[in-house]
């Protein structure tokens, strides 16, 4: 280094001493901060305070072509906040319930494989409520909305002739204490019918007249 490089330097390095001098504290506390410490008071309010989401998986099932189906509780439970993903991506929300699950798994149907998830906001008023999930490859998902009387314990078939469809019966929902209410009648039992990727609710036929 020559002369003339050194002389240039040194008034800088004087001017940094004298930038130091009347607040030495303050300049050797920035200095022995850790890294990770400067860095936090740099950053904006909202990313400083934020912590990381919970998530937690509360069922999975192994799909025979298109990978991993998940139900994922995102937040704490009372969030009443849940996903159903598809290898880790989102393809459904699940909102307002407390617990979820899966019911049934159909694989290797026309189409891909159909799925009967269960949800419930806990308690005896609802419950379960239903859905059906129809997965024909990877990204290629449909999910029905919520359908039953509020039973959690349907029974499932799945039918092959004349067409290939799946029957989902309820036995017909109601709470005990409402066998104690003047003029209660038991409901009758319903039945829906998931076709061709179309669900809709069996009516009972009309009774003949004679």
């Amino acid at each position: 280094m020559t002369a003339a490089t050194t002389e240039a330097k040194r008034p800088a390095t004087r001017g940094a001493r004298r930038l130091c001098g009347p607040a030495l504290l303050l300049c050797l506390t920035a200095l022995l901060a850790p890294p990770g410490a400067r860095a936090q008071a740099g950053a904006k309010p909202e990313e400083a305070g934020a912590a990381a989401v919970k998530e937690e998986t509360v069922d999975s099932l192994q799909l025979t072509g298109a990978g991993t189906l998940a139900l994922v509780r995102v937040g704490e439970e009372t969030d009443l906040r849940m996903e159903l993903r598809l290898n880790g991506r989102k393809v459904a929300g699940v909102e307002g319930n407390m617990y979820a699950g899966f019911k049934a798994h159909f694989r290797e149907l026309e189409g891909g494989e159909v799925v009967l998830m269960w949800s419930s906001e806990g308690g005896s008023a609802c419950p379960a409520q239903f859905r059906l999930i129809r997965v024909a490859g990877e990204g290629k998902v449909s999910v029905t909305d919520e359908f039953g009387d509020c039973s959690d314990s349907p029974n499932v078939t799945l039918e092959l002739l004349p067409e290939e469809q799946i029957l989902v019966r309820f036995p017909g929902y109601y709470r005990l204490s409402q066998q104690e209410e003047p003029g209660f009648r038991r409901p009758p039992p319903t039945t829906w019918v998931y076709k061709k990727g179309v669900l809709r609710e069996l009516k009972p036929a009309a009774k003949k007249r004679g």
